[in-house]
């Protein structure tokens, strides 16, 4: 049997097996495709999600900033303000001890005569 009688008598299942060698190829290449297409998908779909929590984060920490640096000098003022009240208050103790003697007399205290070398 020569190749041309062997490829006249064969043509048929020879192009049939071609045939399905390039439908098998095709459908791996779609199938290639698809993962790529799915992953890809699931690529942006996590970037995206990860963006969203980065800015929700960045917002909740700048408004926490914001909030206790409010608060950090609302306590400032306030110790200031305590400070200048006890100054205050000192001021007018020191006034006052220095305007006013007193003598304390107590009756019926033994007084030491004793004096001690």
């Amino acid at each position: 049997m020569t190749p041309e009688q062997f490829f006249s008598k064969n043509l048929k299942w020879i192009a049939l097996c071609l045939f399905l060698l390039l439908c098998f190829k095709y459908i791996q290449g779609c199938n290639r495709q698809m993962g790529y297409s799915i992953n890809k998908k699931e690529y942006i779909h996590t970037i995206d999600s990860l963006q969203n929590k980065y800015l929700t984060l960045e917002k909740e920490c700048n408004d926490t900033t914001k909030k206790l640096s409010f608060e950090l000098t609302l306590a400032k003022e306030k110790a200031g303000e305590a400070n200048r009240r006890a100054e205050a208050v000192q001021s007018v103790a020191e006034k006052l001890k220095s305007n006013t003697t007193t003598t304390v007399n107590v009756r019926g205290a033994v007084v030491d005569t004793s004096k001690r070398k």
